[in-house]
């Protein structure tokens, strides 16, 4: 112990040794490390809830596009492009139609609005359900009649999309229609998504036949 001038004592002081400081750094590491994995947790959380959210809109906005056209759907005959007259139907449905994946469905509905009739198209849309390169994409025309060389307009309706298929209800449920005049009572679709497995809605159409 060393004393000063005055007599008293001063305390010699200790720096820390090499070990405690490979402890201390190791200890801080460990810590630092923890963190980080706590915050990429966080983070991952984050962008899962924002992608759930996401697919979540896309599904409700798709779903209302397709009530909104099945709801509507009227029995109209459309003239196809090489398909003589007396095999025109009111809807098309099944796997060889619109070059779908899975099924495919094509349609007339209402409701599409042409105030006073000044946009060149009709009120009548004809409108198409395909899957390609795993998208659920919505077809239409701007006339119910094709016209030589017309191509449809495209929307991409849902994303991931592993099946589609359609029933029709007769007194019970069939998975084709031929019918020339009429349509069914109602129809089902089901979609299968990577994310939300099987989503099935069941529309019930209003009674319309060719020439009502």
């Amino acid at each position: 112990m060393l004393r000063n001038k005055q007599g008293r004592r001063i305390a010699k002081s200790q720096g820390f040794t090499l070990v405690e400081i490979l402890v201390a750094i190791a200890i801080f590491a460990m810590l630092s490390f923890a963190a980080y994995q706590i915050l990429q947790g966080v983070l991952r959380s984050g962008e899962i809830s924002r992608e759930h959210d996401q697919n979540l809109k896309e599904i409700q906005r798709g779903m209302l596009l397709i009530e909104r056209d099945f709801s509507q759907m009227v029995a109209r005959t459309s003239r196809i492009e090489g398909t003589d007259d007396e095999d025109l139907q009111v809807l098309y449905a099944g796997d060889d139609v619109l070059d779908s994946e899975y099924e495919g469905i094509e349609f007339n509905r209402l409701g599409w609005f042409n105030p006073l009739n000044l946009l060149p198209r009709s009120n009548v849309l004809r409108v198409g359900y395909r899957v390609q390169d795993g998208q659920l994409q919505r077809l239409y025309y701007l006339h119910p009649d094709t016209i030589s060389g017309e191509e449809p307009e495209q929307q991409v309706i849902l994303n991931d999309i592993e099946g589609l298929s359609f029933r029709f209800w007769d007194d019970t449920w069939v998975t084709s229609w031929s019918s020339t005049s009429a349509l069914p009572t109602g129809i089902e679709i089901t979609i299968n998504s990577k994310h939300y497995g099987e989503l099935r809605r069941v529309f019930v159409l209003a009674a319309s036949e060719v020439g009502d």
